[in-house]
């Protein structure tokens, strides 16, 4: 017997086939009056991330963004200054902007109020016709609370909740050492998935699945993960990996049994056909130097770190600074970082590879799904990247085979949850602590 919140805000048991020890209800990813708490409960009160700063360098760049009903303006009003607002006339409720673009003042298309970018009222259709009614009414757009952290934007539709900072907890402080602001992107997808919000986030906040779904890179070396929550968010990370040598404070025991030169300008190379994150193209470029510059003889220790000043050196020339991080600080940061509700970022010196979903309107059975690479760039580099749509997740081309492999795990995971043979998970308690730790939290905000 698990206790739930009903719609009329008292709180009623409920049965829900969960797993002993498990804070995991089976229903809360295909039942419609879970979406419903969610959109009352949950949505409203956290910290969501809703663009990157550099989506909008201009004064009067603008986009909004959309949760369930809710739809918030985020607009740049001066060259120092962001602000967000609710998408709403103050006059008859209409939606003002839609999607991104370029503007001088925000305007209704249905009766011509219109806004300055600060959000104060600077017309009123035929005003006169209020005799003087209107004189005392506050008619700025909704304010919408509005923080930034590693060149992200967040917003949050509750007045009163908590500096971004101290919602984010050690997650800000163990990924501070990366720099994220000083990354930008280098290529964005998303899709449609035919997924549930919460199982598309869940496939990416667990390292248990590497070894099998993504079984081709072990023939690189395989890892052991371990996990951790952290307040409301969740990380996971490995101390036996040949799968990050940014941060490896050892490799794995059949890293000894190989030429590591090779086997290092090999896994680049299938990275960046099978994901093109996880690394760059100047590690690409500096691994396939090493079975050239580096003797055989090498030890793992020493490849790594020839690859490492390779590497730095290719990009100081270009104009690419890497920051200074300690193995400490990299043991700490782990491998990837699940900031609640749908955040999950991988962090590396001079990348990161992030996930983010989100309901699909009231549809239970999908999600919006998007995936990103940061990176550090030469100041040249153009800034805005499109964010490419492609709703086919078996489309290897466009999407590389790693996350297909996701993908398909994904639709089957959602289809068998549902089944009524499922009575719920199993969590493994050493690897996927974060899983726990989700729904943890998401049912503490459920539940009001």
């Amino acid at each position: 017997m698990t206790v739930v919140p009903k719609e009329d805000g008292k709180v009623a048991a409920e049965t829900a086939s969960t797993v002993p020890h498990s804070s995991v209800v089976r229903e809360s990813y295909f039942s419609p009056h879970y979406l419903d708490l969610e959109y009352r409960r949950l949505w409203p009160r956290v910290w969501q991330m809703a663009c990157r700063e550099e989506e909008l360098p201009e004064v009067g760049d603008y986009l909004t963004y959309d949760i369930g009903d809710d739809s918030v303006i985020v607009v740049r009003s001066a060259p120092d200054q962001l602000r967000a607002f609710h998408n709403v006339c103050r006059h008859r409720g209409r939606r003002l902007m839609e999607g991104t673009g370029q503007i001088k003042h925000i305007r209704c298309a249905f009766h011509g109020w219109r806004w300055k970018l600060d959000g104060s009222n600077e017309n009123v259709t035929h005003r006169e016709d209020w005799c003087g009614g209107l004189d005392k009414v506050d008619l700025s757009l909704g304010a919408v609370r509005l923080e930034t952290w590693g060149g992200f934007i967040f917003i949050n539709l509750d007045a009163e909740a908590e500096p971004l900072l101290t919602y984010l907890g050690e997650a800000a402080e163990a990924l501070a050492p990366f720099q994220l602001d000083k990354m930008r992107y280098r290529w964005r997808k998303w899709l449609k998935m035919p997924a549930n919000w919460k199982v598309a986030l869940e496939a990416f906040n667990e390292g248990y699945h590497v070894s099998i779904t993504h079984w081709p890179l072990n023939r690189f070396g395989t890892s052991h993960f371990t996990s951790r929550a952290t307040g409301r968010h969740g990380t996971f990370g490995s101390d036996a990996s040949t799968l990050r040598p940014e941060s490896s404070a050892r490799t794995s025991s059949a890293a000894g049994t190989r030429d590591m030169r090779r086997a290092m300008a090999d896994f680049y190379s299938y990275l960046k056909g099978a994901i093109d994150s996880n690394m760059t193209d100047t590690m690409v470029h500096a691994a396939q130097t090493l079975p050239t510059t580096v003797s055989e003889n090498a030890s793992p220790a020493e490849v790594m770190g020839a690859l490492m000043q390779t590497a730095q050196s290719i990009d100081a020339a270009r104009g690419v600074q890497w920051p200074s991080i300690t193995r400490e600080q990299y043991v700490r940061a782990g491998i990837d970082w699940h900031i609640f509700p749908n955040t999950v970022l991988l962090p590396m010196a001079t990348n990161c590879l992030g996930y983010r979903s989100r309901p699909n309107a009231r549809d239970p059975d999908s999600c919006i799904f998007e995936v990103y690479q940061l990176e550090r760039m030469p100041a040249d580099k153009p800034s805005r990247i499109e964010n490419r749509r492609n709703d086919d997740i078996h489309d290897a081309a466009f999407w590389g085979e790693i996350l297909l492999q996701d993908f398909q795990q994904m639709e089957a995971t959602y289809r068998g949850i549902k089944s009524s043979g499922y009575p719920g998970p199993l969590l493994n308690p050493t690897q996927e602590v974060p899983i726990e730790n989700f729904h943890r939290v998401y049912h503490e905000y459920l539940k009001g």
